[in-house]
């Protein structure tokens, strides 16, 4: 009978445990959503400019468009090898001592170069898409992105 009465506590320390994470995650969780919420947080002033015309295409126009932007795999393998080319340079700059302004600087030009000519690869590839649209679905379409807009960006 002693043995029984000695788990009784132990069950319940693991049950007020469990119902205290459930409910740390819960507090979490609602802070979270709550800094991601429109017009609020951090994450919106880092929304890419097509970032609501994405946001806007159906899900199967979404999963067309993944597979147009990564079907070349071997392209993909060569861009993160010249990213993390670029990056093990930057780390050598900052690593030296004295500091190499000038290398750095140009560096950081360099990846803002390569920065913006991979949007391009992806403008191309939604315009297409929106191009192959029939005029019923880009009505949809543009409902969905006028929705958007008068939520996020209010």
């Amino acid at each position: 009978m002693s043995a029984s009465t000695d788990l009784k506590p132990r069950n319940l320390w693991k049950i007020l445990f469990g119902i205290s994470l459930a409910l740390n995650l819960l507090i979490i969780g609602a802070l979270g959503g709550a800094m991601l919420r429109v017009g609020k947080g951090p994450m919106v002033k880092h929304r890419a400019s097509g970032y609501l015309y994405m946001r806007a295409l159906n899900f199967e126009d979404k999963k067309a468009l993944r597979q147009e932007l990564f079907k070349d795999k071997d392209s993909r393998k060569i861009i993160r090898a010249k990213e993390r080319s670029s990056y093990s340079s930057a780390v050598k700059i900052l690593r030296k001592h004295p500091f190499d302004r000038k290398a750095f600087e140009d560096l950081l030009d360099q990846q803002a170069k390569y920065s913006k000519s991979r949007p391009s690869s992806a403008r191309v590839v939604l315009i297409t898409q929106i191009e192959n649209m029939t005029k019923e679905e880009r009505l949809i379409y543009s409902k969905r992105l006028e929705d958007l807009i008068r939520n996020i960006l209010k």
